[in-house]
């Protein structure tokens, strides 16, 4: 004979299979307790942990020493009760198999308690006495590392999200059953709830519906109900009818209160939609039946999700009935939502939508100038008859048939049709076209600030040119900024548009720059830390440099300088050709800005050290000059650097920015150096990758915020250095006039009296740099936004402080 504590092994894996089993019979049993609020919580799927709070009645404490025994039960005390039984529990092996596969820790108050009670169980048996705690009243059970007795079982299962999956689907089913019920389900570690229903006596099973599977899924359902003395029997139910459709079949069935699986049934209600919806199409009907508890045999399946009862056929056959009624009812229409503006180009077109329908014959049509009549579904007659079969139903006021009716067979003298119509961009009402301006480009933008360009020591100020991300729509700039006056910009000159997208194709063929962006898409080892920095939130700032940022659940440090370098170098490559301009408002003397590179402390050339050669800064700089000169053509069809007559006209606008606010052009006369200096005009893609990086460069540190600025923020913000002798005088003094108690006390209070001065927007020109990214990735898509180098996770770019999870678990110890 086996050994008892092997029989109860065996028996458990019969009982609790996975997971959603152990969470279904636990649920049940807090349904069978009374309870109104049922919280649920899983770590990795329920395997390592399952709790489970209600507000039921709770255990008595004479019930706790054989809580999680074999056959131990209050539901039933003789056989003949199974034949009546109403309850979901009557064997008595739900927590008894349980406590076999996993730990089992109980916490329990009844109304009577003045305190709650744990208990923890292992193998059915009680570990140790139960203790007094805190608590409320009701039971919460804890199922801690199921099957860690059974590896072969675990290994088994599926993924952790596979199994937490089947369990919120239980959950679920019985949220729809059971609506007047609370039921909140989320991951242990979650901060929101993954389902979540509000119970109360008005709650509805079509409301719970909507909230946890969708307001259109909920919208679609239609009532059912029918009952019959012989058999007898009481069906209610919700059905999707015939314009609601899925690629499998999904029936959520409950036989008095339990959540079961029979095939018939599936199989009748399947045949009634097989003649309605298309092929490999399947409904989604919730069924409850309130069956005879004398017909029913509830002990048929060691898991009960399947019971037996007697007029299987004749009960199927009924439902099958009011399923055909209903659905035959609702099938004299069948709508589509299309959009307007696909179909006919009308004012109003681009911001409706209307219903599709089968037409009525042509010559039922109103007369051309009335508004359209209401139009109903005919049977399907004039398909042989070869008239038209689209229309519109349910015009707007005033709409006459011209506006709405479009042509659908070759037959122009049936219908009329009207040529496309020009879209009325308002920007005052609400945005409902493309090319109507959006939010995100005032996100930056000021009344009419220009950025000078001070390195010319002109006082020239530039404008950002408004450029679209898109690369085809990137050819055509427009600057922002007032249309009049001494700080208007000027218009870019006039450029053929189709000579333009056939020079950006051809740029985007060279095999130099095919090969430069597989190498930055090399670098990229994790898509989800591209995604998760491309998607982050801005936090603030911390120097000039680095800025607080979130990364999902993560709060991370981050070198907004090296990220926007990385940004503007890969948007360059990706735009290549097309990356837009900032045109400044007067054009800028090449040779004297390439003098005042040359004489830039951080370009090299020092005329004061004598360990270098002596330079010639005016004939280098002329040499310099004939240079770009020689590669204006170059520079303007690539990188939209615009050089001619010897002067610089624009900019590239590699951060796609939509403002001057903020822009600093210090460095403009560095970077021309650079380009001539440091640039291997040889070999082509060497040529190209250094450009790229030169204008990345010139780009991040124009839109930095100024050295001097940053270090008197950053030292304001630490507060001044007081001297000891002065603070200790005065902190003194302050405990000797009765001000304070003490001097720890007289110290606390001086440092809470500092005055910060950081305001709002302090070095808020990270946040416009962290804008440009994140509004890049969101217009160019998850495929072209930036893929950013795993070696940025290493090197100090993005350093991870804290993630949220690390912070439950401390909130959980607390």
């Amino acid at each position: 004979q086996l050994d008892e504590t092997v029989v109860n092994r065996i028996a458990a894996g019969e009982v609790v299979v996975r997971p959603a089993n152990a969470l279904k019979e636990m649920m049940e049993n807090c349904l069978d307790a009374g309870s109104k609020h049922i919280v649920i919580a899983l770590k990795a799927g329920g395997l390592k942990m399952l709790r489970l709070e209600d507000d039921g009645h709770g255990i008595r404490d004479e019930d706790m020493p054989i809580l999680c025994e074999r056959f131990t039960t209050s539901k039933l005390c003789a056989y003949e009760d199974l034949n009546s039984i109403a309850t979901f529990g009557f064997r008595g092996e739900a927590l008894a198999s349980i406590s076999h596969v996993a730990h089992v820790t109980v916490t329990t108050m009844t109304a009577k308690d003045s305190t709650a009670r744990v208990a923890q169980y292992s193998d059915g048996k009680l570990r140790a006495p139960p203790r007094a705690c805190a608590g409320t009243r009701g039971t919460t059970i804890v199922v801690e590392d199921m099957f860690y007795n059974n590896p072969t079982r675990r290994q088994a299962l599926g993924k952790d999200s596979i199994e937490h999956a089947k369990s919120l689907d239980v959950v679920q089913k019985y949220a729809i059953h059971y609506p007047k019920v609370s039921f909140t389900c989320r991951k242990a570690a979650g901060a929101v709830a993954e389902l979540h229903t509000q119970g109360g006596a008005e709650a509805t099973s079509r409301q719970v519906i909507s909230a946890v599977l969708g307001s259109a899924l909920a919208s679609q359902l239609f009532d059912f109900e029918v009952s019959s003395e012989e058999p007898k029997f009481s069906c209610r139910g919700l059905a999707t009818g015939p314009q609601w459709t899925a690629r499998s079949m999904s029936l959520t069935l409950f036989i008095n209160n339990r959540s079961v699986e029979c095939a018939a049934l599936k199989r009748a209600v399947e045949n009634v939609f097989a003649s309605v919806l298309p092929r490999h199409q399947h409904p989604w009907v919730y069924l409850a039946l309130d069956l005879d508890p004398t017909t029913v045999d509830v002990n048929v399946h060691p898991t009960k999700n399947q019971v037996q009862f007697l007029h299987e056929e004749a009960i199927a056959e009924k439902v099958q009935c009011i399923l055909a009624l209903k659905l035959k009812e609702r099938a004299g229409s069948r709508t589509f939502d299309a959009q307007t503006s696909l179909l006919v180009s009308t004012a109003a077109g681009s911001a409706r939508q209307k219903t599709l329908s089968v037409a009525r014959p042509a010559a039922a049509a109103a007369p051309s100038g009335q508004p359209v009549p209401p139009i109903s579904l005919d049977a399907f007659s004039s398909l042989a008859a070869g008239q038209p079969l689209v229309s519109f139903d349910g015009s707007l006021p005033g709409e006459t048939m011209e506006d709405v009716l479009v042509e659908a067979t070759p037959q122009p003298s049936q219908w009329q049709t009207q040529g496309p119509r020009r879209v009325e961009l308002n920007p005052v009402r609400i945005r409902t076209d493309h090319r109507q301006r959006s939010l995100e480009s005032l996100f930056r933008e000021k009344s009419s600030q220009g950025a000078t360009a001070g390195a010319a020591g002109s006082g020239d100020a530039a404008t950002a040119s408004a450029s679209p991300t898109r690369a085809y729509a990137a050819l055509q700039g427009a600057a922002p900024g007032s249309a009049s006056g001494a700080g208007a910009a000027t218009a870019e000159g006039e450029e053929d548009e189709a000579q333009r997208l056939e020079a950006f194709r051809d740029a985007q063929q060279l095999t130099s720059l095919c090969e430069l962006r597989a190498l930055a898409s090399l670098a990229c080892d994790d898509q989800d830390f591209s995604q998760g920095l491309n998607h982050s939130v801005y936090v603030g700032p911390i120097s000039r440099e680095l800025a607080l940022l979130q990364c999902g659940s993560s709060l991370c440090m981050a070198n907004l300088c090296l990220l926007g370098r990385e940004f503007a170098y890969q948007r360059l490559l990706r735009l290549f050709g097309g990356i837009g301009r900032i045109a400044l408002r007067e054009p800028l003397p090449l040779l004297e800005l390439l003098r005042l590179g040359i004489s830039d402390p951080d370009s090299g050339y020092d005329a004061s050290d004598q360990q270098q050669p002596p330079v010639d800064a005016e004939a280098l700089a002329g040499q310099f000059a004939e240079l770009l000169g020689e590669r204006a053509e170059m520079l303007n069809e690539y990188f939209m650097m615009d050089i001619r007559e010897g002067q610089l006209w624009s900019v590239p606008n590699a951060l796609g920015l939509t403002s001057d606010v903020g822009l600093k052009f210090d460095g403009l006369p560095l970077l021309l150096l650079r380009i001539c200096a440091e640039t291997n005009w040889d070999e082509e893609r060497a040529c190209l990758e250094g450009l790229c990086r030169r204008i990345a460069d010139f780009a991040v540190e124009a839109l930095l915020p100024d050295r001097e600025e940053a270090q008197k923020v950053v030292a304001s913000s630490l507060g001044p250095a007081p001297s000891a002798a002065t603070d200790a005088e005065a902190l003194t003094a302050a405990v000797e006039a009765g001000e304070y108690p003490d001097v720890v006390a007289a110290a606390m209070a001086a440092k809470s009296k500092r005055q910060r001065v950081l305001g709002p927007n302090v070095l808020q020109e990270l946040r416009y740099l962290h804008e440009a990214i994140r509004a890049d990735a969101g217009s160019a898509g998850a495929a072209a936004a930036c893929r950013w180098p795993g070696a940025f996770r290493k090197d100090g770019a993005l350093v991870k402080l804290v993630a949220l999870e690390q912070l439950y678990r401390i909130f959980e110890r607390c």
